[in-house]
């Protein structure tokens, strides 16, 4: 029977289970079927030890269900970057880390060899480390950037690689400030970690703290976009609650303004741009460089002009949308005022007094009835190249009136 422990092997583990728990959907622990109840409870008890200050609980007739209640007004830092800071370590890996930065502080700007390195390690620890124990930790903090390496010949040698906080010129607020409002803002909060300095200044009124769940997936995506590479996707299918996986040609990291979410603009195939969620995906491995980027791309980017929100349609022909409206002049400026901020593109035309029109080209129509919509009780006629969507709409308004009524 495996004991329970508060650190984790790697985030990819804890970054599932709070999915599970936060995104997905909250779970019961008779719900929760990918592992065992004691799985369950065990992962349970972690996260809320993590975020113990925003983690509630409420009882249903299914049972228990755990779940986050924040106020991001309240919180100066991102409690999810708690769980990036729980990683497991051995007891060698506590030596080997000393005892390796005694090494290299002892022989700054000098470069040593693998076997010069594990010599001066056995001799500094009452432990006898094998040169590949040793090779695995030098590749690691090599990768991270603590070291720099060096090929001579067959062989590697190794350096410090001489970074300090103290020498980066960083503003303090900056660090702070950034570390709350862009992507891997975790490296900011350990930074912030590293010079001892707190938030006090900042509260953000929309603040979208589970995205950093997604930074790793981000990470690799931006790589793969940045290269050329497709990808191959494991995607959770909030439909059917299954996951699939898909080859992708990454194009583009779209970010919505209203709701916080990033979502994978690619080509997978036919005539029109997939896009999927991030928080959606589980793992992203990269394949082959795919000459066609810069083709897809381009097209891509013809397509925002027509698009209202995450329909790309590839050499489509745009359908025309006009909504009628009767707004106060003296005292609903704010009505123009929410067209022009959310009209995405469209035109704003003033008929006669109190009466506007509002036109717009687009892909889909279908997009841009849920934001019409909202506009009930002043639409004065909508006409659209699309009958079908406009007989849905003017069915659903029946619908709601026999409702009320």
């Amino acid at each position: 029977m495996s004991e329970y422990k508060e650190l984790i092997k790697n985030f990819d583990r804890i970054r599932d289970y709070m999915r599970e728990f936060f995104v997905f959907g909250f779970k019961t622990r008779n719900s929760y079927d990918i592992k065992s109840s004691r799985t369950y409870d065990n992962e349970r008890r972690r996260i809320e030890n993590y975020l113990s200050d925003i983690t509630k609980w409420d009882y249903t007739d299914s049972g228990k269900k755990v779940f986050i209640s924040v106020d991001s007004s309240e919180i100066p830092q991102n409690p999810f970057y708690k769980a990036y800071k729980s990683k497991s370590f051995t007891t060698n890996d506590i030596i080997l880390h000393f005892l390796l930065v005694d090494i290299f502080t002892v022989n700054k700007d000098k470069y040593l060899k693998l076997d010069e390195i594990t010599e001066l390690v056995n001799d500094k620890s009452d432990f006898c480390f094998e040169p590949q124990t040793v090779r695995n930790k030098l590749k690691e903090y090599a990768d991270s950037g603590v070291l720099k390496v060096e090929k001579e010949s067959k062989a590697y040698r190794y350096s410090f690689n001489d970074l300090y906080l103290e020498d980066l010129g960083l503003s303090q607020d900056a660090i702070l400030y950034f570390s709350e409002v862009v992507p891997f803002g975790v490296v900011g909060s350990y930074l912030a970690d590293r010079m001892d300095i707190k938030n006090t200044k900042f509260l953000y009124k929309h603040h979208f703290i589970v995205n950093t769940l997604e930074d790793n997936i981000l990470l690799d995506i931006i790589d793969s976009i940045k290269s050329h590479r497709q990808i191959q996707v494991e995607n959770f299918s909030n439909r059917n609650k299954k996951m699939r996986i898909f080859n992708i040609l990454p194009l583009m990291i779209y970010v919505s303004v209203q709701t916080g979410r990033r979502y994978l603009i690619g080509y997978s195939g036919g005539r029109k741009f997939s896009v999927y969620r991030l928080d959606y995906i589980k793992s992203v491995k990269p394949k082959e460089v795919d000459d066609r980027f810069d083709s897809f791309y381009n097209e891509l980017k013809k397509c925002f002009d027509y698009s209202f929100s995450t329909s790309f349609l590839i050499d489509s022909k745009p359908e025309h949308f006009e909504m009628t409206l009767y707004i106060n002049e003296d005292s609903e400026q704010f009505i123009i005022n929410r067209l022009e901020r959310e009209g995405r593109g469209g035109t704003i035309k003033h008929i006669r007094r109190n009466i506007y029109k509002f036109s717009l080209d687009i892909y889909n129509i279908s997009e841009i009835m849920a934001w019409v919509k909202s506009f009930t009780g002043r639409i004065v006629k909508i006409k659209s190249d699309n009958k079908s969507v406009m007989e849905l709409f003017y069915d659903d308004v029946k619908r709601m009136k026999k409702m009320y009524n």
